[in-house]
């Protein structure tokens, strides 16, 4: 049986991501930090790896950028992504009321997209970070007196509280949240009808260097769908760049692009191409 690492534990979104894509006929390994699934794919130890990458309210997850980053090197490729809605549930003990609620626990991606919320309905609450949504639902099993888990409740999915039977209530968020998963694996995906090609480079230190490395893009006519940079981690105020385009990287005009860009960069890196 083929086997699918992802940030877990159970019942995240990550964890619901990965079943999304590959259903019930893989099996499934949770890591608890994202090294620990790019390491699982890179020793072939899994098949395939999931993590987050950026969320429609929050922006990019840093930790996977800076994965790429570090290990410049590294033989896993993206081998494709998932699109996943994201729904939050205030999640407490059945007794609880809401309106005795005064520590809040989630993961720090979850509490920020639902800060403005939690800033209306519960601004006297304390927002406790934990390691995932899952942890933080661990939070209210631990032993304590009941005056104290009835002031407590997590952020999380509906799913948490049904495993450990706990009452759940959907956060009414208004603005369009979703998360978008990366797939890493050893092998190359196949291309399809639509692709997308995602690569990495550092820039010359030179005048109009973002620029100049634009441009071949335009010449032929290619898509850009997101531009992002994070510190090379090497160097003082030296940056990486993430882009990702439509189009498969063998495309004959993708592959002119590509070329145009390697000769006015320091380094580039195609992290992969994969059919959307």
């Amino acid at each position: 049986m083929k086997t699918v690492a992802y940030l877990g534990p159970q019942n995240t979104n990550t964890h619901f991501a990965a079943k999304k894509k590959f259903g019930a006929g893989y099996g499934y390994l949770h890591a608890p930090t994202v090294e620990e699934v790019f390491q699982l794919v890179e020793r072939e130890k899994v098949d395939f790896g999931v993590v987050p990458i950026e969320n429609s309210l929050e922006g990019a997850v840093t930790h996977t950028l800076d994965r790429f980053v570090d290990f410049r090197n590294s033989p896993v490729n993206i081998y494709g992504e998932i699109d996943l809605p994201i729904e939050h549930f205030l999640i407490m003990q059945r007794d609880t009321l809401k309106e005795k609620i005064r520590i809040i626990y989630s993961h720090p991606q979850a509490l920020a997209q639902c800060k403005q919320w939690l800033d209306k309905n519960y601004s006297r609450a304390t927002p406790r970070e934990t390691l995932s949504t899952a942890e933080a639902v661990e939070k209210l099993l631990t032993k304590q007196s009941i005056w104290e888990l009835n002031e407590q409740a997590a952020i999380g999915r509906r799913e948490l509280a049904v495993q450990h039977k706990l009452k759940a209530i959907a956060l009414p968020i208004d603005s369009d949240n979703r998360t978008r998963f990366l797939i890493m694996s050893l092998r190359s995906a196949k291309r399809g009808r639509k692709n997308k090609t995602s690569i990495m480079f550092a820039l010359k230190d030179k005048p109009g260097a973002l620029y100049d490395a634009l441009t071949p893009f335009k010449k032929y006519g290619i898509n850009l769908t997101k531009i992002e940079s994070r510190p090379s981690r090497r160097k003082a105020w030296e940056y990486v760049f993430f882009i990702d385009l439509q189009g498969h990287r063998l495309d004959s005009s993708v592959a002119k692009a590509i070329a145009a860009l390697k000769k006015g960069v320091t380094w580039l890196k195609v992290l992969g191409s994969y059919h959307v």
